[in-house]
């Protein structure tokens, strides 16, 4: 993936992508989590030894990406959601 197109995923500027690319800025946690959400890997597959990208757990990546969105959002959405998430939960087992 070329370094505009990383950016432009994970909603970055492509100048500060290359600073970091460079080591001329340091991430942060939040930066990292838009990065390894817009490559599909988690967090501890960027900081492994042994990371297979084609062997991706889709659900971790699912993980990120609701983090991410929800990190953009208030409390009160949050536990909005957090509510739907458990009410749709209780459905799926008690039909």
């Amino acid at each position: 993936m070329s370094q505009e197109k990383l950016a432009l995923t994970a909603s970055m500027n492509p100048a500060f992508l290359g600073h970091l690319e460079r080591g001329e800025k340091s991430p942060t946690v939040t930066t990292l989590e838009k990065i390894t959400s817009a490559l599909d890997i988690s967090l501890g597959d960027l900081f492994s030894d042994d990371i297979h990208l084609e062997e991706t757990d889709a659900r971790s990546t699912n993980y990120n990406r609701i983090r991410m969105m929800l990190d953009e959002l208030s409390d009160d959405d949050v536990d909005a959601i957090s509510d739907i998430i458990m009410n749709i939960i209780r459905l799926k087992k008690n039909p």
